[in-house]
């Protein structure tokens, strides 16, 4: 659990194992940016394909004569085991991400003793070596009154070589770099330069891979495509989504209540 207080006086509360909202600001709920781009950009395909894999599956077994309850009995076999290994790998992020918030913060943690948690740490400490990042700012709360929408940064850094230039960094454990991931950062930065004294140069994003015989891979995103707010565009078409959705549930719900229609 944070508790900060911002630039504008705003108090921000931030508990990321909590369910439903994960961010107060004076007390009210609000929406992340991580949540809001979540919901749109990739789980409407993800549910397609699901739903597609599930119809084929029981296409394939009628066709070879398997009675019905079997087969609805092996499709939710597929979804449990697939929900596990989903919830396995976020479980594994989130607990490299509390580790790496430690050591930038120097309390020396120690290197985990389980795998992959142990080779993904040890990975890090050495990429950490390798490019002598300065820690500026890490795992800080933030507040947009603009967006009026909340996220968290991973670490802001410097290096000699950028001479004074700051950058924001974003960890990841997915076997390669998504859209949203370029998304998030960018409006990261524009969260960070409303609200603090700091002026962001460079967005990245660190892939952590989780495999063995795979090193930590650092993606800086092309200026010229924060210049001309490409992700920034793709922000305010999710948001857009994202408000019509929350203004649909309330006019319905509404609509439930006038005409006393209970589904």
């Amino acid at each position: 659990m944070s508790n900060i207080t911002n630039k504008q006086g705003n108090k921000i509360e931030y508990n990321p194992n909590a369910k439903g909202y994960r961010y107060k600001v004076d007390g009210q709920n609000k929406s992340s940016v991580t949540t809001t781009i979540g919901k749109f950009i990739r789980p409407n395909l993800q549910n397609w394909y699901k739903k597609n894999r599930d119809d084929s599956i029981k296409e394939i077994m009628l066709e070879e004569k398997v009675p019905l309850d079997k087969i609805n009995n092996f499709i939710e076999r597929v979804k449990q085991k697939s929900n596990a290994k989903e919830s396995y790998g976020k479980d594994i992020g989130s607990a490299l991400h509390e580790w790496i918030d430690l050591f930038l913060k120097g309390k020396k943690p120690t290197i985990p003793e389980s795998e992959p948690l142990r080779r993904m740490a040890t990975k890090f400490t050495n990429f950490w070596k390798k490019h002598k990042f300065k820690v500026v700012a890490s795992e800080l709360p933030l507040y947009s009154p603009k967006f009026d929408m909340c996220g968290t940064n991973d670490v802001i850094v410097t290096k000699p070589s950028w001479r004074g230039q700051l950058a924001v960094l974003d960890w990841k454990t997915s076997k390669d770099y998504n859209f949203e991931n370029a998304v998030q950062v960018e409006m990261y930065r524009r969260f960070i330069e409303e609200t603090t004294d700091f002026k962001i140069k460079k967005l990245a994003i660190v892939n952590i891979p989780k495999e063995d015989g795979k090193d930590v891979s650092f993606f800086e995103i092309d200026k010229k495509l924060i210049k001309n707010e490409r992700y920034f565009k793709a922000f305010r078409a999710v948001k857009y989504l994202a408000d019509a959705e929350s203004k649909f549930k309330e006019d319905l719900k509404k609509w439930k209540k006038e005409n006393k229609i209970n589904v």
